[in-house]
C-alpha cells in the first residue's frame, strides 16, 4: 500500500534516476528503551549518496527497512557502517570535531527480514563500535581546535576549548557515532554491486 501510494504521488522524475535500482525505500517507526524513530521514507529513488539529519533521541538501531527495487525479482543486501566522531564538552557546550579524525567500523550486514518484501532489520551498534576512535596526541588535537571554524579568528575562543581539552583524563574527550551509514547492494552477473548509499547523521555532540 504505501509503494503504489507513494508511486502515485511521485512526480516524473528524469531518465537516468527512473533507472536506479531502488525506486523507494523506508525505515518503519520504532519505540524502544534507548529511544524512539518516527520513521522515514525516500523522496524517491536511491540514486549515489544520500544525507539523512536525525533528531534528538531518534534511534534507528534495530528498526524496519522496507526496499522497493525497480526489479521485483531483485537480489538485495544492506550494509551498515558506524563513523566516530570526537566532541569536546564543557558541561554543556559542546565543540564537535566532526571534519578532524574518525573511526570507520566495517561493514555489517542488516539482517534479512522478509527476502521476497525486500525488508531487513538494521543492526544494533556495540559499544566497541561507539567508542573506537583513532589515537592521537594532545598538540595536534590543539592544532584541529585551532583551525576549527567555529574558533577562527576568536583567540579567546580557542584557548577556552583548548583550556576544556586539557582536563585531566581527558574527561572532556567524548566520542560519538557521528554517521550511520547505510549501503545497498543489488545482485548482478553473479557479483554484489552499490546501488546506493545514505548517510544518517544524528544531531552534533550526541
Amino acid at each position: 500500500m504505501f509503494f503504489s501510494v507513494l508511486a502515485a504521488l511521485m512526480p516524473a522524475v528524469p531518465a537516468q534516476a527512473q533507472a536506479a535500482d531502488i525506486v523507494a525505500a523506508r525505515i518503519l517507526p520504532q519505540a524502544t528503551s534507548a529511544g524512539s524513530f518516527a520513521g522515514w521514507q525516500s523522496d524517491g529513488p536511491l540514486t549515489g549518496d544520500a544525507g539523512v539529519p536525525l533528531e534528538l533521541g531518534d534511534v534507528i538501531d534495530g528498526a524496519t527497512l522496507q526496499l522497493q527495487p525497480a526489479d521485483p525479482q531483485a537480489r538485495l543486501r544492506v550494509r551498515i557502517q558506524y563513523e566516530t566522531s570526537l566532541v569536546l564538552s564543557d558541561e554543556g557546550p559542546h565543540l564537535d570535531l566532526e571534519d578532524w579524525k574518525h573511526c570507520r567500523s566495517d561493514w555489517e550486514d542488516a539482517a534479512p527480514l522478509d527476502e521476497a518484501a525486500h525488508a531487513f532489520v538494521l543492526p544494533t551498534a556495540s559499544p566497541d563500535q561507539h567508542a573506537c576512535f583513532p589515537a592521537y596526541g594532545q598538540a595536534e588535537l590543539e592544532q584541529a581546535i585551532a583551525a576549527h571554524p567555529l574558533v577562527v579568528g576568536d583567540p579567546e575562543a580557542a584557548q577556552r576549548w583548548i583550556a576544556v581539552s586539557r582536563r585531566p583524563e581527558r574527561q572532556a574527550h567524548v566520542v560519538v557515532i557521528s554517521t550511520i551509514r547505510m549501503r545497498v547492494d543489488v545482485r548482478r552477473d553473479g557479483r554484489w554491486s552499490e546501488a546506493a548509499t545514505v548517510d544518517f547523521r544524528p544531531p552534533p555532540g550526541c
